[in-house]
């Protein structure tokens, strides 16, 4: 949702006064998957007390097709005339204009969380809406460009675990070299275990719920559900899916991870005065 925590801020006071419905694109939150998620999470007892979530972001690509880079042969078109250089920079670092920062604004630390932000937003929001969880207490980052030495700043194999407040330690393990194990993840309570993938289904510990059955998810997604919740929240029969507030405890989470990469070391959240130390 925000690019740092200042910028989440000022977007947090621009919401609270406006009066606008606000939904935060984790269409995730949107799906059948989350209502399984919900059921299943209804009965404490099913999982019993969570620790941990794995997840996994695992993908490849084709010789000579390095991920999210747009081929160098650029369109005529976009040059320093077509293109508003000032405001695509925005708060980034000031530099004379350069086709290819421009095309492949993804690349480059100035612009981009990389797999982060446009990765494990997705699958921590998923779990910070199912669990109602805050904003963590600690982060730590590792990784770096390892295979793909295209110029591109952002990592293309990492590492994250964020500490949170309630007792859960999340681990994120991301690559771009090879889709196995591919992308799931695995929420784990000492009586079961939720696993995410194409499909949601429920795992019982059998050494503690020996009765306990296996079950899978069973609602479907429409391709519109997040926007179509979106529409019915400013029609008033709905809430928000992603309200601003999950948003904002996202998108602080993912900074503190790109901080802690930045900085080579682990950072914390100062609660009080609402800053990553």
């Amino acid at each position: 949702m925000a690019f740092t925590v200042e910028q989440a801020k000022r977007m947090r006071a621009a919401f609270q006064n406006s009066g606008r419905i606000v939904q935060v694109g984790h269409q995730a939150c949107s799906s059948g998957q989350m209502e399984d998620a919900l059921q299943f999470l209804s009965d404490r007892r099913r999982m019993g007390r969570i620790t941990a979530i794995r997840m996994d972001h695992f993908r490849n690509a084709p010789a000579g097709r390095p991920p999210w880079s747009r081929p160098a042969r650029l369109t005529p078109e976009v040059n320093a005339r077509n293109v508003d250089w000032p405001a695509f920079l925005g708060e980034a670092p000031a530099r004379e204009f350069e086709a290819r920062r421009f095309v492949n604004w993804r690349l480059y630390a100035d612009y981009s969380g990389g797999g982060v932000y446009e990765n494990m937003s997705q699958q921590i929001c998923f779990w910070y809406k199912a669990l109602d969880l805050r904003i963590p207490r600690a982060a730590f980052m590792s990784g770096g460009v390892l295979l793909w030495k295209d110029g591109r700043e952002v990592p293309d194999t990492m590492t994250v675990a964020l500490e949170q407040p309630e007792g859960i330690l999340i681990s994120w393990n991301s690559g771009f070299g090879n889709n196995h194990p591919g992308i799931a993840e695995q929420a784990l309570g000492d009586q079961g275990t939720l696993w995410r993938g194409n499909q949601i289904r429920y795992l019982p510990q059998k050494i503690r719920r020996s009765g306990g059955n296996e079950m899978a998810g069973r609602r479907s997604s429409a391709p519109q559900a997040h926007v179509q919740n979106f529409l019915d929240a400013i029609r008033g029969t709905a809430k928000p899916s992603c309200p601003f507030e999950l948003g904002y405890r996202v998108s602080i989470a993912c900074r503190m991870a790109l901080e802690s990469h930045r900085l080579q070391r682990a950072v914390r959240w100062d609660e009080a005065k609402e800053e990553i130390v």
